[in-house]
């Protein structure tokens, strides 16, 4: 993963200066050394280049170098050099002892005049650098939460674990309270690729890579993973179908909020089971039928036909999903229990009587579903649920010696079992 855009290069080159007679051949040129940072364009105190030793060659033969006695607390930043007869001669600055900046080398004409200023551009060996976390899959991808990022940790891989230190924090020293922000310095001789790895808790490590020449002041990285990526809220929507107790098809509407790890957000690692609490509102409109009975004389009862109602169902509760590991981030499993709310129609007998008045009853739904994603937050599902009203109408009629029968004081329950299909969001 390579995230420069573009290569900074060191360079060492003669400022025009004033116009000056040439030194005779062989004689000592003062060279004035300015040295700048190649990332911040800043002009570099001496006090920042004190291990940066400026060394001329003709060939690889070194040069007669000494520096100026009168120069204020012995600065380097001014030296003579005897430059060779003609042609041209290398002026190099090592960096292997700077822990700041990497060296450089350049060939220089050896004709010009007697004092030349030399602007040599440095790279710094430490970059700041921050971290993000990215958790994807097919579809879709979600970022790390900034607590998450706190435990992510960054360090050099086995290739560049000689060269490179990696510090938490920025090179200022300071420790910003947001985000994950790293300082890393490059050792090497030669600035180049810097390998890195993130370690994320539960998900693994990530190769990175980033380049010391870099333009960037501030280099940021990402750390990719692949893990289930659960939605913010899901929306469903569907058919009911009664198989027990069954009456007129209905409908269902759903939302379903999943909880979320304060480290890891809305995401678990791919090969891991991930599980999360949900808080689930809905809403069904759907129709039922039950038996009714004859009661009486004394204890007899005896079967007295069927009546049907339709019922309008607001359900509040709480549950889990499931995200089965190696599945792709494809497939949920979810199972809710939920308080309800029935407001129940008349119920009438085959005979077209009235049995039950409309009214209000209290119950308890159950629902048990599994979930397939089709493309990016789309999915479809399909399940089974149960409905209890413990006290949803009358029981039947009460027998009576006196003619018509009237309708018993005793309630009746009503479970009702069904199927579950329909179509799902899950942005």
């Amino acid at each position: 993963m390579l995230l420069a855009l573009a290569q900074l290069r060191c360079a060492i080159e003669l400022v025009p200066s004033p116009e000056a007679p040439p030194p005779p051949p062989g004689a000592g040129i003062e060279h004035v050394f300015e040295y700048v940072d190649a990332v911040t364009g800043e002009r570099l105190a001496p006090g920042d280049v004190g291990a940066l030793v400026p060394v001329a060659y003709a060939g690889a033969t070194p040069l007669e170098t000494r520096v100026r006695t009168d120069d204020e607390a012995g600065s380097p930043l001014r030296r003579f050099i005897t430059l060779p007869p003609g042609g041209r001669y290398t002026v190099r600055v090592d960096g292997l002892g700077s822990r700041r900046y990497f060296g450089c080398e350049a060939d220089l004409p050896a004709e010009g005049a007697a004092q030349r200023l030399v602007r040599i551009t440095l790279l710094p060996r430490a970059r700041d650098v921050s971290l993000q976390v990215q958790v994807r899959r097919s579809g879709g991808s979600r970022e790390f939460p900034a607590l998450g990022l706190r435990e992510v940790e960054l360090r050099a891989d086995a290739r560049s674990e000689h060269d490179t230190e990696v510090f938490r924090g920025t090179c200022a020293g300071e420790r910003p309270a947001s985000g994950s922000h790293w300082c890393v310095v490059s050792l090497a001789a030669a600035p180049g690729p810097i390998g890195l790895s993130a370690r994320a808790p539960e998900f693994g490590v990530a190769p990175l890579e980033i380049a010391a020449d870099d333009p960037a002041r501030g280099i940021a990285v990402r750390a990719t993973f692949a893990g289930h990526v659960l939605g913010y809220v899901t929306l469903r929507a569907g058919a009911f179908v009664g198989v027990l107790g069954a009456g007129s098809p209905g409908a269902t509407f759903a939302v379903d909020v999943p909880t979320r790890s304060d480290f890891t957000g809305d995401t678990c690692p791919a090969d891991a089971t991930c599980v999360r609490a949900l808080a689930h509102l809905g809403a069904t409109y759907a129709g039922y039928g039950r038996d009714t009975e004859l009661v009486g004389p004394a204890t007899r009862v005896l079967p007295d036909g069927a009546t049907s109602a339709t019922y309008g169902l607001l359900e509040a509760g709480a549950g889990v999903t499931v995200a089965p590991g190696g599945t792709g981030d494809r497939l949920r499993l979810t199972a809710l229990f939920s308080a309800a709310l029935a407001a129940r129609g008349d119920e009438y007998r085959p005979d077209g009587t009235l049995l039950s008045e409309a009214s209000s009853r209290l119950g308890i739904v159950g629902d048990v579903f599994a979930t397939v994603r089709l493309a990016g937050p789309f999915t479809v599902w399909a399940g089974v649920r149960s409905l209890w009203l413990p006290s949803v109408g009358a029981r039947g009629r009460q027998f009576s010696y006196l003619g018509a029968a009237t309708v018993s004081p005793e309630s009746a329950s009503l479970v009702q079992l069904g199927v579950l299909a329909g179509l799902g969001v899950e942005p």
